[in-house]
C-alpha cells in the first residue's frame, strides 16, 4: 500500500504539471480578429500580454488568471507533500485541486465570450470570433486527474496512519460519520421556543429598533441643529 500511496503522490504531481504545461502551450484559444486569428496560450489571456505587434495587448482574464494560481497553488502543495507528513496539507491539497477542477470545467466547456476579456488595448483592433482550442480540454483533463489523484492519495495516506496507528485512530470516513452522528445528537438536544416566545421576542424587538431608531434622530437633530447654530 506505500508504494501505492507513492505512485498516487507522484502521479497527483505529474498531472498537476501537466495543467501548467497547459496553460504555457499556444492553441489555448483561438481568437480572430481584424481577419486575422491567431492562436493564445492560458498566460496569454491570464496576464494580459502581447499578442502581436499588429494588435497590441490583450485584457486580463479574470477567471483563467485565477485558475492558474489555485494550480500554482495546488502544484506547490504537492510538492510539499514529499518533504512535510501533514495531514492538513492533504486535506487542503485535495479540496483546492478538487475545487480548481470544477472551477475549470465550468470555464471551459462553456461559452469563452464569458470568460475571456477579448478587449485590446488597441480600440482599433475588433474581435470577430472566440473559441476554446484543443489545448482547454487537455487542461481540464489534467486538472481533473490531479484532483482525483489528490484525493486518492489523501484516503491512501489516510488508510496508511490508520493502520500504524493499530486502531488508535479513525479513518476519514468513519470520522465524518461520527461527526455528522455528535451534530444530530446535538441537534436533538435544542430547545425550540413556542409561538408565544417568538411573538413576545419579536415585538421585543421591534420596540428597541424604534426607540434606538428615535434616540439616533434626536442626536442626529439636536447636532445638525447646533452646528446650523454655530456656523449659519
Amino acid at each position: 500500500m506505500k508504494t501505492v500511496n507513492k505512485i498516487l503522490q507522484i502521479a497527483a504531481l505529474v498531472f498537476g504539471v501537466l495543467a501548467l504545461v497547459c496553460f504555457a502551450y499556444p492553441g489555448f484559444v483561438k481568437l480572430t480578429a481584424n481577419g486575422e486569428t491567431v492562436n493564445l496560450s492560458g498566460l496569454q489571456i491570464a496576464f494580459g500580454t502581447e499578442v502581436s505587434e499588429a494588435f497590441g495587448n490583450i485584457a486580463k482574464s479574470a477567471r483563467v488568471f485565477f485558475s492558474f494560481w489555485l494550480t500554482v497553488l495546488s502544484v506547490a502543495m504537492a510538492v510539499f507533500t514529499f518533504f512535510k507528513k501533514s495531514n492538513a496539507l492533504k486535506y487542503w491539497l485535495s479540496g483546492i485541486t478538487l475545487g480548481n477542477a470544477i472551477y475549470v470545467l465550468v470555464f471551459a466547456l462553456g461559452n469563452p465570450w464569458n470568460s475571456i476579456d477579448s478587449r485590446f488595448a488597441n480600440s482599433k483592433v475588433v474581435t470577430e470570433g472566440l473559441e476554446y482550442g484543443s489545448v482547454s480540454l487537455f487542461l481540464v483533463i489534467a486538472v481533473a486527474l490531479f484532483a482525483v489523484m489528490s484525493i486518492a492519495f489523501m484516503f491512501v495516506s489516510d488508510r496508511l496512519d490508520v493502520i500504524a496507528s493499530k486502531g488508535g485512530k479513525l479513518s476519514i470516513v468513519k470520522r465524518i460519520i461520527r461527526f455528522f452522528k455528535d451534530y444530530k445528537s446535538e441537534i436533538k438536544k435544542i430547545v425550540w421556543p413556542g409561538f408565544n416566545d417568538v411573538l413576545k421576542n419579536t415585538v421585543i424587538v421591534l420596540i428597541m429598533c424604534v426607540i434606538i431608531g428615535l434616540l439616533v434622530w434626536l442626536i442626529d437633530f439636536g447636532l445638525g441643529t447646533l452646528l446650523s447654530a454655530l456656523w449659519g
